[in-house]
């Protein structure tokens, strides 16, 4: 019953990981797109960073309640990624807190647009690469 039940939030937080993937998509989108819209969009994912934040304990320890391999190559991997994934998402989440603060300041954030590409890129390549190698694992 624990399994099952683990195995549903780990499920329910890998949601909210996908949603993530197309944010360094939708930046750039929104930025050619009128101002306002660039600042909804950081509203929303500001708010999907937040719940991230508690997605990874979540799945961390879901994780190891799931587990009975502990000492494998791939378990080792998964938690190296987790940790990359864990601190993207803290790169990201700074970021967008300081634009939502110039724009409501009307300031120049056009620095901190550039970190943000970034780092939500790198957070995609972090997600991605935590589902391809829990795939790869069932291959």
């Amino acid at each position: 019953m624990l399994y099952l039940v683990s195995y549903a939030f780990h499920l329910l937080v890998s949601v909210l990981f996908f949603v993530l993937i197309p944010f360094p998509y939708l930046i750039k989108g929104s930025l050619l797109d009128e101002p306002g819209r660039f600042a909804l969009l950081l509203k929303i994912y500001k708010r999907i960073i937040w719940l991230a934040h508690g997605g990874v304990v979540v799945s961390i320890i879901t994780g190891f309640l799931m587990t009975s391999q502990w000492m494998t190559v791939w378990f080792f991997l998964v938690l190296i990624i987790w940790l990359v994934l864990s601190a993207m998402l803290g790169m990201t989440a700074k970021p967008v807190r300081i634009i939502l603060e110039k724009v409501e300041n009307n300031q120049d954030a056009s620095d901190d647009v550039s970190k943000l590409r970034l780092y939500s890129f790198m957070l995609m390549i972090a997600i991605l690469s935590m589902f391809l190698l829990k795939i790869v694992l069932y291959i």
